[in-house]
């Protein structure tokens, strides 16, 4: 069903994204240099304490309101008292901090040139050899994801896109068990088999003729809170999926089409592996 969904229904879907509505609106204060701030808070948005939508907005109102930052320093100092203030990020604070300082190099040159990285396999690259990664990390590849959203934005093409991974959260785990993609519970799919999960959506990105970095958005998006939904039962979770990617695509996906996408994406439900 996935290849089935118009390139339209797509770009809808990606720009209906409260994460890309948050980019947008810092770009709209900050201009290209909105790229560091972007990949910074990619870089922590990890054991958040509310949804990533509720969190990227949380960022956008507070980081909307401060002035461009000149330098690493002064980015990194204005993510100290962020992350101080935040709801939906007060975990592992001072480990998300030392991430930021690991990555200043790349911060400075995102402040610097930041339309350096069109080419996003590159933002992936060096940010995998800063943290001595394969470039397959759910912060990484969410990096590039959020920096995509910012050039498209900005209105800016971008080069080898289609060759960044789906970040694998908690969200994506939770699919790749629905889906039947990897017969693995959703913390073994975060763990020990990450690298078999981001092969199994790249193939689906193959199959439908979704980029995987928008695909990401396609099924992501309505499966918010999808753990709850499955507690009350997989025909409620299916409807409760449906209807957002119906609301998300503004109708261009019908809900005939939509149900039958979300039978395939919750395969299975939540019994199986609680």
């Amino acid at each position: 069903m996935l290849a089935l969904v118009p390139r339209i229904a797509v770009d809808v879907v990606e720009t209906s994204d409260p994460q890309y509505a948050a980019v947008k609106r810092l770009y709209g204060v900050h201009g290209l240099r909105a790229a560091a701030l972007v990949v910074a808070n990619a870089l922590v948005s990890y054991r958040l304490t509310r949804p990533g939508e509720e969190y990227w907005s949380e960022f956008a109102d507070y980081f909307a309101r401060k002035p461009t930052p000149q330098d690493v320093k002064e980015l990194i100092d204005m993510f100290i008292e962020f992350l101080e203030a935040s709801r939906g990020n007060r975990r592992l604070v001072q480990q998300k901090l030392a991430r930021l300082r690991k990555a200043s190099s790349v911060l400075q040159r995102l402040l610097d040139q930041p339309d350096r990285y069109r080419d996003l396999k590159r933002l992936v690259d060096e940010l995998a050899a800063v943290y001595s990664g394969k470039g397959v990390e759910k912060t990484i590849v969410f990096a590039a994801k959020m920096l995509h959203y910012l050039y498209r934005a900005a209105g800016l093409e971008e080069v080898n896109a289609n060759t960044v991974p789906i970040p694998i959260d908690r969200r994506m785990a939770i699919l790749t068990y629905t889906s039947g993609l990897l017969d693995a519970s959703p913390s073994e799919v975060m763990s020990k088999y990450r690298d078999a999960a981001v092969e199994a959506w790249l193939e689906v990105a193959k199959r439908s003729g979704i980029p995987s970095i928008s695909l990401d958005a396609i099924v992501w998006l309505p499966a918010y809170r999808i753990e709850t939904r499955l507690r009350r039962g997989i025909d409620y979770a299916r409807d409760e999926y449906a209807k957002k990617l119906v609301e998300y695509t503004r109708g261009l996906i019908k809900w005939g089409h939509a149900r039958r996408i979300a039978e395939e994406v919750i395969y299975r439900g939540f019994y199986s592996y609680a």
